[in-house]
């Protein structure tokens, strides 16, 4: 029987050496990712923003003086830089997962004295499920800048007089986390257009319907857009069904050895009466 907990265990190790293995390559596949994504979010940002200043609110655009046309084209520029660093930095801010030699280990004092009971640790972990908890914290990391910078986009254009002065801010939030419904029009990638109640303003305060169209960067069209962004999503997806499999590996081993464990126990402490 111990010989089996110890082929077990041997199994074990390994599928933990895999874990490891691929937990450097989803990091080095992000860090690839998330650069072209820079890149992408940059282009689609400027895009959206051509065709919002050209196509929906041309007039107002035309508005505009030539410097406050030119700032307007900085700032959006400053803000798509400011999102490229701030998506590679997001590697590095998450809480990063730690990966362990799965070895139970006798914690002792300086003085080689060993701690007491209650300090004991058990160093082995469910690798996989951290390795998965990692990646989800970048994933929503991405999608929570994205609605920032949709929202500073739009307060950015607002300032300029593209979108209405009078809309007030919770509406702008609004739209940058917006999905798609019933009150919600299609248009072009990165661009959401929504019906609004607004009041008139004349003094009869009446209120009416009108037509806002907003910046709404979404991680689907930006990958859609651009080869490079996509060919990095699926070296991801690709580590991701790597990495389903090893854990379904890891998951069966733990409970084979638990398994071999009870059954050793419980012939341990039998007896017969």
């Amino acid at each position: 029987m111990a010989g089996s907990i110890n082929r077990v265990d041997q199994d074990i190790a390994a599928l933990e050496e895999a874990i490891a293995k691929i937990a450097q390559e989803f990091h080095q596949a992000y860090e690839v990712y998330l650069v072209a994504l820079g890149q992408g979010v940059r282009q689609q940002l400027i895009l959206a923003s051509y065709h919002l200043c050209t196509q929906t609110y041309p007039q107002a655009f035309l508005e505009l003086s030539v410097s406050q046309r030119q700032k307007l084209q900085q700032e959006l520029r400053n803000l798509a830089r400011q999102m490229q660093t701030d998506l590679c930095d997001s590697l590095h801010i998450l809480v990063s997962f730690e990966l362990v030699d799965g070895e139970e280990e006798d914690f002792t004092s300086e003085q080689g004295e060993a701690q007491p009971e209650e300090n004991l640790q058990v160093s082995r972990t469910p690798q996989p499920l951290d390795l998965l908890a990692w990646q989800e914290g970048i994933e929503t990391e991405i999608v929570r800048l994205l609605k920032l910078l949709s929202k500073d986009a739009n307060l950015l254009l607002q300032r300029f007089g593209l979108l209405p002065k009078k809309l007030p801010e919770a509406i702008l939030e609004v739209a940058s986390k917006a999905q798609a419904s019933s009150d919600m029009v299609a248009g072009p990638a990165n661009l959401l257009q929504i019906m609004i109640e607004t009041e008139d303003d004349d003094e009869s305060q009446t209120s009416m319907m009108t037509k806002l169209t907003a910046i709404h960067l979404r991680l689907g069209e930006i990958e859609f857009a651009d080869a490079n962004v996509m060919a990095r999503r699926h070296q991801l997806r690709h580590l991701s069904g790597q990495l389903s499999g090893i854990r379904r590996d890891y998951q069966k081993k733990l409970r084979e050895r638990a398994i071999l464990q009870a059954e050793d126990a419980w012939r341990a402490s039998w007896y017969e009466d």
